[in-house]
């Protein structure tokens, strides 16, 4: 299976020269790619949403491009840039296209953002796509403005007048929109009003796909339909159901078709950009599951090698592997019209990778079929989720992602997992944060706990406070203590030795969550492997512990800014180590921070990719169970190409030593 490359490309329709045009067909041959998706009325040159003239105006300037990449063996894709609009930027709907505009929850009306179940809106998009697909594009992509939420400068949509009384038919009852509001963040149990809101915000969105695709295929049966994506947890904030969405999106005939989020538009640190590479995509790819086709974006914003090294961008185009991806995106130019930059050198870059590319693609990463620990997402959280104050919008994003950041970069081998309440999960090592263990039944949580090894942290035990279900981790008492109030300052294991440290300590200060303290009844089966301190030594209490001899504990919240950045010290990754260990056997690193291991189901293939730029002379690897051979065979990236080396393990005390050296940013393959 050739890794497919896909070049995002602005031809301003206005200034495309003979010079631009060969540039771009000069590109696409040096750079191996296999398909152009043309911009529409994007970014700089977007004034607002286009008329029938104006869209043609555009389409006619593409399809001599068109052909002549044809007689290349390349396809032509389109990508408008616009279906709600990302943006309020100075421009007004123009009379003549004439829908309304959505109402943000504080009332405030957009100037150019459709409210996306206006019919006139409705009856707009699709006519305006079925004009997209005159030119039978290989694939016809729906932008990331598709959604409910970050429409700067406003905020959640839509509580326009016609929306509201779409509420009040499904309240069955009239009510103004700032009760709306109100009711839908009320704090407590889960108001009517919320239900009512994510049900009509993820109803309509899958019936404007249904009737985007309907229009398409009417004009253009071969053309794949594709939806750009953005973050997972805001997605649950509009409620979106992934797996109707995007198969009603396809229609009949066509695989499903997605652009996970890569989160580092600019360059980042690659450990940063490994933690929000499992936050995003990862979780994204889990709810689109492997029978969706992925093709990440990769976005160079705002372009050129000043924003984001070739050796970062050659980064992020290779492990978009760890997500099973098909190919890529690729938005390495600006959008305003300039066209290629050969000074730039992307396509001596993309040319050397894609052979090890297609290499790694024969043995595709399938991620509904990977080994190790369970975390664990659900994409209905947002429905039972109780709100702290009430009174922020984002106090209704799930907070389910953490242990996929901080598990990852430890060097665990992990699978996110979305589930729902009729899944069924058995002798499993499983990670659970946030609040989504309240979109279980007591009789479910109870059963997830008596038969799998758990994660908890302190938001999940909170769900079983709130449901008189103590017992089942021998709670007597619980308290929440704030961070920053001169009480708790640091968490020290005590009687651990980590990295030859005694006793080490870990801050519970500073870029932390709030800590939830818990007293246990007298003699039950509790191992207490850490305690909260003040900062003049004195031991407050407990922290992490092991319950029943499988439950952990790590009783804190998430800090609303920093998350769980607390936690990233090699001192809690061996404590870690040691507790999961106690509990279940499973693949992780050693002495290998920062370094990410996949594992197919079977064992038959791993993948790991070094995300610092550090160097490790050898790989340690934790066993969870026997390899079947003595030796493996890895596959690296060299020069233009890739090789195969054969090399012999040794095994001792349940850890291989595989004798290659890892490079910093990268990625390879081994074949069992």
């Amino acid at each position: 299976m050739t890794f497919t490359y896909t070049l995002r490309y602005m031809l301003d329709p206005r200034t495309n020269t003979s010079e631009k045009k060969q540039k771009l067909l000069n590109f696409v041959k040096n750079a191996k790619i296999d398909d152009v998706a043309f911009f529409i009325n994007g970014e700089e040159l977007n004034h607002s949403h286009l008329t029938k003239k104006e869209t043609q105006i555009w389409l006619n300037a593409i399809k001599p491009v068109q052909k002549e990449l044809a007689k290349l063996g390349i396809t032509t894709s389109l990508n408008p840039w616009t279906t709600i609009m990302h943006s309020d930027r100075g421009y007004q709907i123009n009379p003549t296209i004439g829908f309304k505009t959505f109402v943000d929850l504080n009332g405030n009306k957009a100037k150019d953002m459709a409210c996306p179940a206006d019919p006139h809106w409705r009856k707009y998009i699709c006519e305006i796509y079925a004009q997209y697909a005159s030119i039978h594009p290989r694939r016809l992509w729906l932008e990331d403005d598709f959604r409910h939420y970050n429409h700067s400068p406003l905020g959640l949509m839509c509580f326009c007048p016609y929306h509201m009384k779409l509420y009040q038919q499904r309240l069955g009852f009239a009510e103004s929109r700032t009760d709306f509001v109100n009711k839908l963040l009320q704090t407590g149990k889960v108001s009517q009003e919320r239900q009512v809101y994510l049900d009509q915000a993820r109803q309509e969105m899958i019936e404007n796909e249904h009737l985007i695709e309907q229009a398409v295929h009417r004009v253009s049966p071969e053309t794949d339909l594709a939806q750009m994506t953005s973050y997972p947890d805001w997605h649950a904030l509009e409620g979106r159901d992934w797996q109707k969405l995007i198969i009603t999106q396809a229609g009949s005939g066509h695989t499903p078709i997605a652009r996970p989020h890569l989160p580092a538009y600019n360059e980042v640190a690659p450990l940063k950009y490994g933690r929000d590479f499992e936050a995003y995509t990862r979780i994204t790819a889990a709810f689109l599951g492997e029978e969706t086709d992925l093709y990440p974006e990769l976005e160079n914003y705002m372009y050129s090698p000043l924003v984001k090294s070739l050796s970062f961008t050659k980064f992020q185009i290779i492990t978009a592997v760890l997500v099973g991806s098909k190919g890529i995106l690729l938005n390495l130019f600006d959008m305003m019209g300039n066209g290629i930059n050969d000074s730039w050198h992307y396509a001596e870059m993309l040319s050397e990778i894609k052979p090890f590319l297609t290499e790694l693609s024969n043995n595709r990463l399938l991620i509904n079929h990977l080994r190790g620990i369970k975390v664990l997402v659900n994409q209905d959280s947002s429905y039972s989720l109780q709100t702290p104050t009430g009174k922020d919008i984002t106090e209704l994003l799930p907070h389910e992602k953490n242990w996929a950041s901080l598990l990852g970069s430890f060097g665990f081998a992990i699978t996110i997992t979305a589930v729902n309440s009729e899944g069924q999960l058995n002798n499993e090592t499983i990670a659970i944060s946030g609040q989504l263990l309240r979109n279980f039944s007591n009789e479910k949580i109870t059963d997830l706990l008596s038969n799998n090894f758990v994660l908890l942290d302190g938001e999940s035990v909170q769900v079983l406070l709130d449901r008189g279900l103590n017992s089942l981790l021998h709670i007597k008492k619980a308290k929440w203590h704030k961070c920053r109030t001169a009480y708790q300052t640091y968490e020290q294991a005590d009687g651990y030795r980590i990295n030859n440290i005694a006793n080490p300590r870990i801050t519970m200060l500073q870029h932390t969550g709030n800590y939830l303290k818990l007293d246990y009844e007298k003699n039950s089966p509790v191992e207490i492997y850490s305690n909260a301190y003040n900062s003049v030594g004195e031991k407050l209490g407990n922290f992490m512990a092991i319950v029943n001899k499988r439950t952990i504990i790590l009783p804190m919240d998430q800090d609303p800014k920093y998350g769980w950045e607390s936690q990233y010290t090699s001192y809690k990754q061996g404590l870690l180590q040691q507790m999961i260990n106690q509990i279940h056997s499973v693949d992780y690193l050693v002495d290998m921070p920062n370094v990410k291991l996949n594992i197919q189901n079977d064992g038959k293939i791993a993948w790991l990719t070094n995300f610092t730029l550090d160097s490790y002379k050898e790989i340690r690897w934790h066993l969870s169970q026997p390899l079947s051979k003595d030796n493996v065979t890895a596959i690296k990236q060299k020069g233009k190409s890739f090789i195969r080396e054969i090399l012999s393990i040794k095994v001792k005390n349940n850890i291989a030593t595989i004798s290659t050296k890892l490079n910093p940013l990268e990625t390879i393959q081994l074949l069992f």
